[in-house]
């Protein structure tokens, strides 16, 4: 897995030189780590950010197995949609704190990463069973269903963040 990783990360790379981002020598080491801590609150939005990455990429691509994903996730992101963006506002917002002089880049850095990894994961039946479980779920309860989904994310993300002593 860790090689996995490895490999979209350097995919993520030259993708974004291939697109002419011109980043500064310096953020490529500030893109794979932040400064300070992040807080319980700023985890979540964490979570909740790449739990919704997650879901879109996986109902868009399991559409071809089990039709009615991508319809399914409309229907959520247009109920929770504005709660979505409240996130990835609150996201930005971390990542200006931590990337005054670059965050847009290193954000896309970060975005671009995850969205590669989830749109070249290798999908099969029973993966997309699971996504169409998963967003059946979420519509019946709501955001509620979404965070708590979100929550087993926490140690995917407590590998990229250091986490405060609470």
């Amino acid at each position: 897995m860790r090689d996995l990783s490895r490999l979209v990360l350097a995919l993520a790379l030259v993708g974004a030189v291939t697109l002419g981002l011109n980043w500064p020598a310096g953020a490529w080491a500030q893109a794979v780590k932040f400064k300070r801590c992040l807080n319980t609150a700023e985890l979540q939005v964490e979570q909740l950010v790449r739990h919704g990455v997650y879901m879109r990429e996986a109902a868009r691509r399991c559409t071809e197995y089990k039709p009615g994903t991508d319809n399914k996730w409309k229907d959520f992101d247009q109920k929770f949609g504005v709660r979505l963006k409240q996130q990835t506002d609150r996201r930005a917002k971390l990542f200006a704190r931590e990337f005054k002089d670059n965050a847009l880049k290193v954000r896309t850095y970060f975005d671009g990463r995850l969205v590669t990894y989830h749109r070249n994961f290798p999908i099969s039946i029973h993966y997309c069973e699971n996504i169409d479980d998963n967003l059946d779920e979420v519509l019946k309860r709501g955001w509620g269903g979404f965070t708590q989904q979100a929550k087993v994310l926490e140690n995917e993300v407590l590998q990229d963040y250091k986490a405060c002593a609470n």
